[in-house]
């Protein structure tokens, strides 16, 4: 399937000069070094890895319809195991988008969920620290099925329909309904509908995104998923604050509970150094577990990241150095475990013809 995605996009590249189109490439390459304290894991890490390794299309049929083609290679190359899309998970967009007025775009296909608020907004080229609500599948089961709906990295890429609403300058409302990308086989009913907002005020230095999302869950469609956020980005040159609060939840229908991962996300970078952005960056968690349980595990965690781009003539590309560390408070636990990062590496994002 890789091979016949590359050879997909290979020949698109040939006409996209005869067409209104464009292919890029963009690839982010780390060296991460893990280490864990005695009571979290006892394996210490090191690896050179691909974070994000893809290569996206965009065409233009006419006026009112255009396309988008991006697929990862640094994921698997078959459906998500179980799932009901039949799409390869590194496959992340393949829709079409019809503008039906000035008001009004429909995109079919597999698009983005807007799922998770700036933090699910943000390219995974340029997160580092992220949060429980983003990468946890679940703070428990139900029955023995994961509530993978709980994580929003699970949720960013979907196949469904939506319906974006433009209005004033940069605001936009989108209604999207998705099939569920992890949904058990046997349960191929399991949908999801999302309501979001994104827009732009202050001469566009005041940014805010909100969703809602709600669906069945996958064993007994009567339980339900209900997923919020709600994201800020405030600019004031040289200083970007950015303030995320995202709240993932499963309840159960049976026995009327409900478990929640919340989150709290902030990061400040400051861009007044020529060639040089640093940037801190704090979560706070909370995994709150009450079917079948009554736990509550919280989650805290630091972050600083340097990026320098050697070209002042290019800011698409740049080197970085991170440093992240996190402790859970486990309910019941005696002891702490506690993860330390550190994070080198490069991210270059370029015209695939050129």
């Amino acid at each position: 399937m890789k091979k016949v995605l590359i050879a997909t996009l290979a020949t698109t590249s040939l006409v996209s000069t005869a067409h209104a189109g464009s292919i890029n490439l963009d690839m982010r390459a780390d060296y991460s070094s893990q280490n864990y304290n005695a009571e979290a894991n006892s394996d210490n890490t090191a690896k050179y890895y691909f974070k994000t390794i893809r290569l996206n299309y965009e065409g233009q049929v006419n006026d009112t319809l255009s396309f988008r083609v991006r697929a990862a290679y640094n994921k698997p190359s078959t459906p998500r195991a179980g799932a009901g899309d039949t799409g390869v998970e590194a496959l992340e967009f393949a829709y079409l988008n019809h503008k039906l007025s000035d008001e009004l775009t429909l995109q079919f296909g597999r698009l983005n969920s807007e799922h998770g608020g700036i933090e699910g907004s943000t390219a995974s080229t340029d997160l580092y620290l992220t949060s429980q609500a983003y990468n946890n599948n679940g703070v428990g089961n139900n029955g023995g099925v994961a509530k993978t709906w709980l994580s929003s990295s699970n949720l960013l890429y979907v196949t469904g329909a939506k319906l974006i609403y433009t209005f004033m300058p940069d605001n936009t409302l989108a209604l999207s309904s998705f099939k569920a990308p992890l949904d058990a086989a046997a349960s191929q009913n399991a949908m999801m509908t999302g309501l979001s907002y994104r827009g732009a005020f202050m001469e566009k230095s005041l940014r805010v995104m909100a969703n809602y999302h709600t669906g069945n869950g996958e064993a007994n469609s009567a339980d339900k998923y209900e997923n919020m956020a709600l994201g800020v980005v405030y600019t004031f040159d040289p200083v970007a604050v950015s303030v995320d609060y995202i709240s993932n939840g499963f309840k159960d229908d049976a026995s009327g509970d409900k478990d929640v991962i919340t989150s709290i996300v902030g990061k400040l970078a400051y861009t007044g150094i020529e060639q040089w952005t640093p940037r801190l960056e704090v979560i706070s968690s909370e995994n709150k577990v009450a079917i079948g349980a009554s736990t509550t595990d919280k989650f805290m965690g630091y972050g600083a990241v340097i990026e320098y781009n050697p070209y002042t003539d290019y800011e698409k590309f740049r080197y970085h150095v991170a440093y992240h560390t996190w402790e859970a408070d486990m309910d019941g636990a005696t002891s702490k475990p506690k993860l330390e990062e550190i994070t080198i590496g490069a991210r270059l994002y370029a015209d695939f013809l050129k």
